[in-house]
């Protein structure tokens, strides 16, 4: 087979967000396994090609540098440029990983979609200029031109037949996973020095992911205000992002109000080793989003031993399953209970922690590939 893969999310600001994690690890994986088929990336011309496939040793690769990054109309341009290109390859399959699914190309195309937050999730749409409003439908239009969709958890999958009233024979469950670099840890000088890097010196909470509206952080830090032990802090970790909404405003207003200014420590974006490191040391770590398509910093977490809360009406609950704590986002009291009790019994975080590695062993990317190479071969049968 000669297919072609979209990995823009390795160049934008996706890259250090799930959807960059995922293109990154699922190209990883499939270099590792798979020596029959060619492979054609497609790229931003005017952006470095990302590091990974510079690095890799697979013989039948191409880069294409399909479009350049501008801050509007990607997407329009990658329906205008992709066709073509797609045609000049002779590609057998294109697989976008991100949202640009070329629509009037003949090849069989294949998504992979993260979430259906943009359709779903109310107040970013409202939130949302027309322009944008217009890209939204667009895009959910090109989906329904995929001859097949990968959906990272069921209940992404049930989102999309709900809102695009796409058939379920369509679409293909493969769940994503944590990367081999988390793992327990039982260096303690590492432990150390992490302490030390980021001044660590109370036991902590941690959250770790994009610091946006559908995340909770709010909620979090209202029920985190409210929890009885007082010698406990809350780290937030996550990349930047671009906070037209004054969200950020928001989260410093409620950590004045509630005099946590010295115990919420909001710590940006943090390279993956130190983040490995950061989850062997919380004590708990938390996840009371919204709206989640996967839920990956949770499943990275329990990958390293760690004892979860998180939400229980997203794809989490299907993630977590019985290996953590799940609560209702929108119940602060909830929240606040749950982290109490764990807090107050160690032997429910023994327990849990256990649970957690057991659990997170279920998931690998190596599966991950195998399965979506499997959906490449039967696209074609």
């Amino acid at each position: 087979m000669r297919i072609g893969i979209d990995v823009i999310s390795l160049q934008n600001d996706s890259r250090n967000r799930g959807i960059g994690t995922y293109t990154r690890c699922l190209l990883k994986n499939i270099f590792s396994i798979d020596r029959d088929n060619e492979y054609v990336f497609f790229v931003f011309g005017n952006r470095p090609p990302p590091s990974l496939l510079k690095e890799n040793t697979f013989k039948d690769t191409k880069i294409i540098k399909i479009t350049q990054q501008r801050k509007r109309f990607n997407w329009l341009s990658g329906q205008l440029l992709f066709p073509r290109a797609i045609a000049k390859e002779r590609l057998d399959i294109f697989h976008s990983t991100e949202y640009i699914l070329p629509a009037f190309s003949k090849t069989k195309k294949i998504i992979t979609v993260h979430d259906s937050i943009s359709s779903d999730y109310k107040i970013y749409w409202e939130r949302s200029h027309f322009i944008r409003r217009i890209y939204f439908y667009l895009k959910n239009e090109t989906l329904k031109r995929a001859d097949k969709i990968i959906a990272v958890s069921d209940y992404t999958k049930k989102k999309i037949m709900e809102l695009l009233r796409i058939e379920e024979e369509r679409i293909k469950v493969i769940y994503e996973a944590a990367e081999d670099v988390f793992r327990p840890i039982d260096n303690s000088e590492i432990l150390l020095n992490l302490k030390k890097k980021y001044n660590i010196d109370r036991e902590f909470l941690l959250y770790v992911g994009v610091l946006d509206h559908h995340k909770n952080i709010c909620g979090l830090i209202k029920a985190f205000s409210q929890v009885r032990f007082k010698e406990i802090d809350l780290f937030l970790v996550g990349p930047e992002i671009k906070d037209d909404w004054g969200y950020f405003e928001s989260m410093s207003i409620l950590i004045e109000k509630f005099k946590l200014k010295n115990r919420v420590h909001i710590l940006g974006y943090i390279p993956q080793d130190d983040l490995a490191g950061l989850y062997n040391m919380a004590k708990i770590v938390i996840s009371v989003s919204f709206y989640d398509g996967f839920g990956l910093p949770i499943l990275e977490a329990m990958a390293c031993g760690r004892p979860v809360i998180a939400s229980g009406n997203t794809s989490m609950r299907e993630i977590v399953d019985s290996a953590g704590i799940l609560v209702d986002p929108y119940s602060l009291e909830e929240i606040t209970y749950a982290i109490e009790n764990l807090l107050s019994d160690e032997d429910l975080r023994n327990l849990l922690s256990q649970k957690a590695l057991v659990r997170a062993k279920e998931f690998s990317w190596e599966k991950t590939a195998r399965e979506t190479l499997l959906l490449y071969e039967d696209l074609l049968r």
